[in-house]
């Protein structure tokens, strides 16, 4: 039975995932015990409730634990019967069991679920290799991908639209390129926000905002605001000069 072990099972009921398992005469084999035995712990009879029996009445998702399955014995055309056990599966197992049977069962299926982590595909079939494989690819590929928007940063074209985005907003919050607080604070508003920006997203420059960041560095630019004292002291310049205006009117 030891050449019909697979090392995963593809669960139909779990969108596909494979999942590793030990089939249930494998189990049998390690609680040194017979493979209807463990059907019936697995089923339960007339005289026991079985595990998935109990699940199902909970309502609890049988797949996780147990995957019906079948195999067959070489030299024999019959096909026979079993369970593809999960890890939680041979947990459930483990906890019906007591003594040193119990604590080797345990040893057993540890070390087999451990060997399939350090060498997952070694008894898969070629269908399954050949997903593993594609799946790695993607993985490594997704990976590289990132790495490289990682290290992208904006070109010249984006930066200019960073730094008008800039110059927009600071004049804006100045209310106007001829406004008394653009002469007097223009200097000090771009300098915090550019600091700012530099701060937010981890650069020395604007010019070095990653690619990926781009849309969200100009979201930021667009709202931002500077420091309450700097936000009186624009009113203050720009609400004098109203004043200053409003006097020479009276005057006349």
């Amino acid at each position: 039975m030891g050449d019909l072990y697979q090392s995963y099972k593809v669960m139909e009921n779990n969108e596909g995932q494979a999942v590793q398992t030990i089939p249930s005469y494998e189990v049998a084999e390690m609680m040194e015990t017979r493979h209807s035995k463990v059907i019936r712990m697995v089923e339960g009879d007339e005289d026991r409730a079985g595990i998935i029996p109990t699940l199902r009445k909970a309502q609890m998702g049988v797949s996780k634990y147990f995957i019906e399955s079948t195999y067959k014995v070489e030299g024999n055309n019959k096909t026979y019967k079993c369970y593809e056990c999960t890890k939680l599966g041979c947990d459930m197992l483990a906890n019906k069991m007591t003594g040193e049977k119990g604590i080797l069962f345990t040893a057993k299926y540890v070390e087999r679920f451990n060997e399939m982590v350090e060498n997952p595909l070694e008894n898969a079939s070629k269908e399954l290799q050949a997903i593993f494989m594609i799946d790695r690819k993607q993985q490594v590929i997704k990976s590289r991908v990132g790495a490289i928007e990682e290290k992208m940063t904006v070109d010249y074209e984006l930066a200019e639209n960073l730094r008008t985005a800039v110059n927009t907003r600071a004049v804006h919050l100045l209310e106007g390129k001829h406004s008394e607080a653009y002469k007097k604070l223009s200097k000090k508003l771009f300098s915090e926000l550019y600091r700012d920006i530099k701060g937010a997203f981890k650069v020395n420059s604007y010019k070095n905002i990653s690619l990926k960041n781009y849309d969200k560095a100009l979201n930021y630019i667009e709202k931002w605001k500077p420091n309450l004292m700097l936000q009186y002291a624009i009113q203050g310049a720009n609400g004098q000069v109203k004043i200053d205006e409003m006097e020479c009117i009276t005057n006349e």
